[in-house]
């Protein structure tokens, strides 16, 4: 891990509400409980993008990048604005996991996390895109390390607190 930091002359730590895009090498790292990071690459074009995102739905048409509809949107568009198209874009999804004991909703029974993970599914599929890699759901944290300039990311679990 310490080569590949080190590989690196940009290094990024990602907070929630962020979002990182650039077509220079630059290694982003996060780490995630309930909320989710979805990353954006295209080979073709030499772009890469990453979004961390707090909760599913942004309230009205909000462009508040905490939300996951909206930080998943943001990226999109900067794709898209970079020349990247749909059929080259890898996506991949992480996070989601059921770290608090808020955010179970009596109507839905999901948590915080799995309805981040879901929304995501369902913004990703909206745009007609895939999930060429995830890591979701389960009961402990993540820290992540994605590249710009290859689209590769390293994750370590976190271990579980009792």
């Amino acid at each position: 891990m310490k080569d590949l930091i080190t590989s690196h002359v940009h290094n990024i730590y990602l907070k929630p509400g962020e979002v990182v895009v650039s077509r220079k090498p630059v290694l982003v790292s996060t780490v995630l409980g309930s909320c989710v990071a979805v990353t954006l690459f295209s080979p073709d074009r030499g772009f890469g993008a990453i979004c961390h995102a707090m909760l599913p739905t942004a309230p009205g048409q909000s462009e508040d990048l905490r939300y996951v509809d909206a930080a998943l949107l943001h990226i999109y568009r900067k794709a898209l604005e970079f020349g990247a198209v749909n059929k080259h874009l890898v996506v991949k999804l992480f996070g989601g996991a059921r770290v608090l004991n808020v955010g179970s909703a009596e109507s839905t029974g999901y948590s915080v996390g799995e309805q981040n993970v879901a929304r995501a599914l369902e913004v990703i599929s909206s745009l007609g895109l895939s999930v060429a890699g995830e890591d979701t759901g389960g009961l402990v944290g993540r820290k992540l390390y994605f590249c710009t300039r290859d689209g590769d990311v390293y994750l370590r679990r976190m271990r579980r607190v009792v």
